[in-house]
């Protein structure tokens, strides 16, 4: 017996369920329907923007926040200058000997 590769199979299978009309209930939503569909449409769009305004303030603030150096970046600054400052010291030592 011959085996198909899947591909083929599933290709065939969805052309063929391509062929099938698509119910006219899918197609449109009902007349009676529509006002109520446009309002609560509406009102989702408008808590969605609420929501959205929201969050996208607290990215902002959290951005900011992170822009400002912490604690790890000054002690962290403070040790790169000591350490400069070590290895200047042991150089001039070297060269007096």
């Amino acid at each position: 017996m011959m085996r198909f590769p899947k591909v083929l199979i599933v290709g065939g299978l969805s052309a063929w369920l391509m062929t099938f009309p698509v119910s006219a209930a899918a197609q449109a939503p009902a007349a009676e329907y529509a006002p109520e569909l446009v309002t609560l449409l509406k009102e989702q769009t408008g808590k969605l923007s609420g929501d959205l305004r929201h969050i996208q303030r607290e990215i902002a603030a959290l951005r900011a926040d992170l822009e400002k150096p912490g604690f790890r970046d000054i002690f962290s600054g403070i040790g790169y200058i000591f350490g400069l400052f070590g290895v200047a010291a042991f150089v001039a030592s070297r060269r007096k000997e």
